[in-house]
């Protein structure tokens, strides 16, 4: 069974993964277990270990990366992301990194060098990767032949008093991931149109599909994404916010029982790429922005 030390408790993602796999009618119960949680708050660290059956709360991110075979940082915001996952990968513990990578562009590439240096599986991603929506659809995909264009949408930003809920990256990277997962990997530049109801990117790639990604300022909550192909299109629409944590919980513990990610980690590269490139071309004026310039 794979021993998991997490790190972050001010998120709602930390229950949502500890317990698929520590309550005992839970989908993933056996498979792994969260044996160490941290948070910055002591309190709510303990509040969250009791709901999830976590045994230990430990008062340092470094006692939660010992002893265990992988390290889960959950924490909410993508600036406390950069720290913690230095030092898991430098111990060498299987790492993933919960949504968004980091806040900085820089900083992913950082994280991603080490743990080439280190050799150590490393892993992040949005849950829409693997929503139960998605999922189906992907299925479906290779029988749309040749993909052409997608359009993904979602809210610019989160809904919460802490103004840190207002970074772009806090829940930009929902379409983002969605749209990366209809389309793959190969976006080369993007080009923004920005007003004050939203920002609108086009995502080209070199073989000539493109991506539009909206960046709704108000809107209801969704993530919702249009594919088109030479011979078939369909509509998605992720709605069951529960189970998308299902399989990607999945997936990370496959990581640490195999040491293989199930994607390249320059796919959540390339995702922060996307979302920093157009972010920049809507501050320069709708500029084209390469990722490869970033």
């Amino acid at each position: 069974m794979i021993s998991i030390g997490m790190i972050g408790a001010d998120s709602t993602h930390t229950e949502a993964y500890a317990s698929l796999v520590n309550l005992p009618t839970a989908p993933l119960y056996g498979r792994a277990k969260v044996i160490k949680l941290w948070g910055e708050d002591p309190a709510q660290a303990q509040a969250k270990a009791a709901q999830c059956q976590i045994p230990q709360v430990v008062a340092t991110p470094a006692e939660a990366i010992t002893g265990v075979d992988l390290v889960m940082i959950c924490n909410r915001y993508g600036d406390d992301h950069t720290a913690p996952a230095r030092l898991s990968l430098a111990a060498g513990v299987p790492t993933f990194v919960d949504k968004p990578f980091a806040n900085d562009f820089a900083e992913t590439r950082e994280l991603v060098q080490l743990a080439a240096q280190k050799n150590v599986p490393l892993m992040s991603c949005s849950a829409v990767r693997y929503a139960v929506e998605m999922n189906e659809l992907a299925a479906r995909l290779p029988s749309f032949g040749a993909l052409s264009c997608a359009m993904t949408s979602g809210p610019a930003a989160g809904d919460f008093p802490n103004p840190r809920a207002r970074h772009p990256f806090f829940y930009g990277i929902h379409p983002v991931e969605l749209l990366h997962t209809l389309l793959g990997p190969g976006a080369e530049s993007v080009t923004t149109t920005r007003t004050a109801r939203c920002d609108v990117g086009l995502v080209h790639y070199a073989d000539g599909r493109q991506g539009t990604i909206n960046l709704l300022q108000k809107s209801p909550s969704l993530y919702h994404g249009v594919v088109y192909g030479e011979t078939g299109w369909a509509e998605i629409n992720i709605t069951n916010w529960k189970d998308f944590y299902v399989d990607t919980l999945a997936r990370i513990i496959t990581m640490a029982e195999t040491g293989t990610p199930p994607y390249p980690i320059e796919w959540a590269v390339e995702v922060i790429g996307i979302l920093t490139a157009l972010l920049k071309s809507a501050e320069n004026g709708g500029q084209p922005v390469r990722l490869d310039e970033l």
